[in-house]
């Protein structure tokens, strides 16, 4: 269907352009017509059928603005979806990773923390996973550009402890390792090592230990103290068990047992 416009379609296309909005609301609709909701809804169908919004999820759509051309090709950034899907919410894990380069995969799933629970939501070809966390574990993160878009994204420290928290959203130990040894020479030391106690896991303080150590990263004399200081009585694995079994090296000064093989934890890693 050609992207014309009937004299209501346009008053609202053009209030859209003005504000340079790029998601739309059917309040947004409701609001700059002051109709019924049920009106915004056949509204938001017209525009659909048009190319001029997309449906992401009930009752939100992107904008397709008039720059898009003739044919209505939409714009291309899922952190955009993604940051209207749920709130509060915050990115992190495999994205926080690759936005600032101590990943070079490109996650194929968007992970988002929360500490509400939401299902899977897939649009186009982007799978959105909802990493619920308690609300002692939800802070860190700061606004950040990303293309057209601001959006919520987890601290270059908190992306750390947050990978170590939760390993398989970041790719796994071995993924993890390269993150940390990635990590080391662009973070704050001190807010680091904040960070890893506020989470209040005994097991993210001997694992972040453990792996700063390997990869000899130079951790203030002061604040590895205040780490070991911190670790729990009981050992913890390095990797998961189910996968990496229970047999491995007992670290004691972190209390940890590494049962992960160095080769894996090594593998194409440049440590210096």
């Amino acid at each position: 269907m050609p992207r014309t416009l009937s004299n209501v379609e346009s008053k609202v296309i053009l209030k859209f352009e003005w504000e340079n909005k790029y998601i739309i609301s059917i309040s947004d609709i409701k609001k700059s017509l002051h109709c019924s909701k049920n009106y915004a809804y056949k509204v938001a169908h017209k525009l659909e059928e048009k190319n001029w919004l997309e449906r992401i999820t009930a009752g939100y759509y992107l904008f397709i603005s008039a720059e898009r051309g003739v044919k209505g090709v939409p714009p291309m950034n899922p952190l955009l979806v993604g940051s209207i899907l749920v709130n509060p919410y915050y990115y992190s894990y495999a994205v926080s990773n690759n936005f600032y380069g101590f990943s070079p995969q490109m996650p194929a799933t968007i992970y988002i923390a929360t500490t509400n629970e939401k299902k899977m939501l897939k649009w186009r070809n982007n799978e959105f996973r909802f990493v619920t966390i308690s609300k002692t574990k939800f802070f860190g993160f700061h606004k950040v550009k990303v293309l057209d878009a601001e959006v919520n994204m987890a601290e270059k420290e908190k992306t750390v402890i947050d990978s170590i928290d939760k390993l398989r959203y970041a790719g796994g130990i071995e993924e993890v390792t390269r993150v940390v040894n990635s990590a080391k020479k662009n973070i704050d030391f001190e807010k680091l090592t904040e960070y890893a106690l506020r989470m209040g896991s005994f097991s993210v303080i001997q694992k972040l230990g453990f792996l700063l150590d390997f990869v000899n990263a130079k951790t203030p004399v002061r604040l590895r103290k205040k780490l070991i200081q911190n670790i729990g009585s009981s050992p913890v694995y390095l990797g998961n068990i189910k996968r990496w079994g229970i047999k491995g090296e007992y670290y004691k000064e972190w209390n940890i047992i590494c049962n992960v093989p160095e080769k894996h934890l090594i593998s194409e890693l440049r440590i210096g």
